[in-house]
């Protein structure tokens, strides 16, 4: 019996350093590559979110918004791992807040350049009034940058200084257009361009092209209300799903772990993701009428 105990303990010991050898070379094999993923994903997230940032306007360190991205994605992660247990959570949220900063920055330049574009009527008829009293082109865009709120404001702001600088008239316009992506500002710079290089009554072209543009976002605001039940329904397709295993977790956790603790519960969770994105993606582009 004390061989055969011996013996056990010895074969346990040679096991476990077998293991612990096994470990200590999968780390090294594994954290170059893992080393080279982090230093992407960095530069990402600085090209990506860096120029998002300067888009908008904002100036704050990248750097730091990255250290507070991984240190958001720690502290979630080990909340998760605590609560549930569960590795497909976890790599689920390590996924999702990798992606936030991109998602928000891209969602920020979206309401910025609809925000633009609601004032761009009230700048077209602040730059007809200037040049109707006279006031030459670069005058008028310097008055009603000064006038305009933000973004408005900011982005003419930034293309006098461009014509300050040099740039000419068109091409300053046309990086205006860039930044922005808004049609109705190619046709504020199309009439500029126009009245430049043969004349004609800049000021009138202005007002009727505002008077346009705010009948045609009138429009649009119908359209949007006409369809606010359809993307209010996708919404609700998205979550109720949540919800309902939500509550399933907290009346059976035990009926449910399989769920989030075996891979076949993982395939049916990320099957399920995907139908659900894939809904929502259907439902806004069924929902989004182009005028």
């Amino acid at each position: 019996m004390m061989n055969a105990s011996t013996g056990f303990d010895g074969w346990f010991w040679v096991a476990a350093l077998s293991l612990g050898v096994a470990v200590v070379m999968a780390v090294l094999v594994l954290m170059p590559g893992a080393v080279k993923a982090g230093e992407g994903y960095r530069r990402h997230f600085s090209g990506r979110v860096g120029h998002g940032m300067k888009d908008l306007l904002l100036f704050v360190d990248v750097d730091r918004l990255f250290r507070a991205n991984l240190l958001l994605c720690a502290l979630a992660c080990g909340l998760i791992w605590l609560l549930t247990g569960s590795l497909f959570l976890v790599v689920a949220a390590i996924v999702a807040l990798g992606a936030l900063p991109s998602l928000l920055i891209r969602h920020l330049g979206a309401q910025r350049r609809k925000l633009f574009a609601r004032q761009l009527p009230d700048a077209m008829m602040l730059i007809a009034g200037a040049v109707r009293a006279g006031a030459s082109m670069t005058l008028a865009l310097r008055q009603m940058a000064s006038e305009l709120p933000a973004p408005g404001g900011q982005e003419f702001e930034l293309m006098l200084r461009e014509l300050r600088l040099g740039v000419t008239l068109d091409d300053a316009l046309l990086n205006l257009e860039r930044r922005m992506g808004c049609d109705d500002l190619r046709l504020f710079g199309a009439a500029v361009r126009i009245a430049n290089e043969s004349g004609g009554n800049l000021a009138e072209t202005l007002e009727r092209l505002a008077d346009t543009i705010r009948k045609k976002m009138a429009l649009e605001d119908k359209i949007m209300a006409l369809t606010a039940q359809g993307r209010m329904q996708g919404w609700v397709m998205v979550l109720l799903p949540l919800g309902v295993g939500a509550a399933l977790f907290a009346i059976e956790p035990t009926a449910m772990a399989p769920l989030l603790h075996s891979w076949q519960g993982w395939i049916v969770c990320s099957v399920v993701a995907v139908l659900e994105i894939v809904g929502l993606l259907f439902i806004r582009r069924i929902m989004a009428i182009d005028i």
